[in-house]
């Protein structure tokens, strides 16, 4: 299962997660592959309840550019989606406003879209009817990432959303964002990918994030806990 990060300092890593803030430092960085968000995050502490045209425009634009000059086997580009855990409630029906943006992004020609799988806050049957509803309107579509998962803590929910998201696409690449430690042994054999930037915070409950200069030293300590985790699941 490959983990994709945002390496810092003098990280190397082949699989990069990158936003419309970081995608530059792909540049001369020797990468396997990416995953380029649109960066939604920026609003959700933000009093709106739609995301500007302008953002949604330059989106569109930027994944095409980012496609174009590393092309489509090297970079997947997310479709903008609309989360509901940090803030529930924001944005009204985040389903059906992730579904029109789905809609909207994937007649756009050149890059390979990523399709994220939303659903109201920790309501399981919300996300079901998202997923059947992606399907209905896609079919087997290749690529495929489970939003609602992102840093959530209950690991019934998150096996949850991964099971039936493998049970309607059982040939997608399928991805988690920011998925837990915890949670991977339980989705180990679902998914195909996840992503963090958990390696970047304390190494021990009431120790200090990373500093310049560290961050090598993080990035080996939190692969060799996923080493870990993975070995003890297979045992």
């Amino acid at each position: 299962m490959r983990f994709y990060t945002t390496p810092k300092g003098e990280v190397e890593w082949p699989y990069w997660l990158v936003n419309p803030r970081t995608e530059k430092r792909l540049l001369n960085s020797g990468f396997e592959h990416a995953i380029a968000d649109s960066g939604v995050m920026i609003f959700v502490h933000e009093d709106i309840t739609e995301y500007p045209q302008g953002f949604l425009r330059e989106w569109k634009y930027k994944a095409k550019l980012l496609t174009d000059i590393y092309g489509e086997d090297r970079i997947s580009c997310v479709i903008p989606d609309y989360p509901d855990d940090y803030n529930p409630g924001q944005f009204g029906d985040n389903v059906e406003k992730t579904i029109s943006n789905i809609e909207d992004f994937i007649s756009v020609d050149g890059p390979k879209w990523v399709v994220s799988l939303q659903s109201r806050y920790l309501d399981k049957f919300s996300f079901l009817t998202a997923v059947q509803e992606v399907k209905d309107l896609l079919g087997h579509y290749p690529n495929l990432a489970i939003g609602t998962v992102c840093k959530c803590n209950r690991i019934e929910f998150i096996k949850y959303c991964c099971d039936v998201a493998r049970q309607h696409f059982p040939k997608s690449w399928l991805h988690a964002f920011g998925l837990t430690l915890r949670a991977l042994p339980h989705v180990n054999e679902t998914l195909d990918s996840w992503d963090s930037m958990a390696w970047t915070f304390p190494r021990k409950p009431g120790g200090r994030s990373h500093r310049g200069g560290e961050e090598v030293e993080y990035f080996d300590a939190y692969v060799n806990r996923i080493a870990e985790i993975m070995t003890k699941e297979d045992s």
